[in-house]
C-alpha cells in the first residue's frame, strides 16, 4: 500500500505540472490595448463599497464632461475616505495623464498596482498608463 502512494504521488504531481504547461497565452499588442485616457467603469472583482462607487460614478461623470479639475478632487476626497482602493488610484492616474502632469500619473498608477493584489485588470490597466505616460514624456 505505502509503495502504490509513492508510486502515484510522483504521478499525480506530473500531470499537475504537465496541465499548468499546456495553457496557452498570447501577448495584445500595445496598439490594441485599451486607451487609458478614456473614462473607466469600476471592475466587477473589486468589492462593492457605496461611497467609494459614489465617488467613482461622480468622478467619471465629470471627466466625461471634461472637467479634469473636479474629477481629480472628487478622487482625492475618496482617497481621504478610502486610501488603500486601488481603483480610486487608477482613475486619479487616468485623470492626471488627461491634464498631462505624466509623473503623477507613473507613481499614481504604481500605487493603485501595489494596492491591486490580485487585480490583473487593474494591473494591467495600470501598466497602459504608465507605458502611456513615458511614451508622452518622451516626445
Amino acid at each position: 500500500m505505502i509503495r502504490q502512494t509513492f508510486l502515484f504521488f510522483p504521478l499525480l504531481m506530473f500531470l499537475i505540472v504537465i496541465q499548468g504547461c499546456s495553457q496557452h497565452h498570447t501577448a495584445t499588442p500595445y496598439h490594441q490595448r485599451h486607451d487609458p485616457r478614456q473614462v473607466i467603469e469600476r471592475p466587477p472583482a473589486l468589492p462593492e463599497d457605496s461611497i467609494v462607487k459614489d465617488i467613482s460614478n461622480q468622478a467619471n461623470q465629470q471627466m466625461r464632461n471634461g472637467n479634469l479639475d473636479a474629477a481629480a478632487q472628487t478622487l482625492e476626497r475618496g482617497l481621504r475616505i478610502a486610501p488603500k482602493e486601488a481603483f480610486l488610484w487608477s482613475q486619479l492616474a487616468a485623470v492626471r495623464l488627461q491634464q498631462r502632469h505624466y509623473g503623477q500619473a507613473q507613481s499614481l498608477a504604481a500605487k493603485s498596482s501595489s494596492l491591486a493584489k490580485d487585480n490583473t485588470a487593474l494591473i494591467f490597466k495600470n501598466q497602459n498608463i504608465i507605458e502611456e505616460a513615458k511614451q508622452q514624456r518622451e516626445e
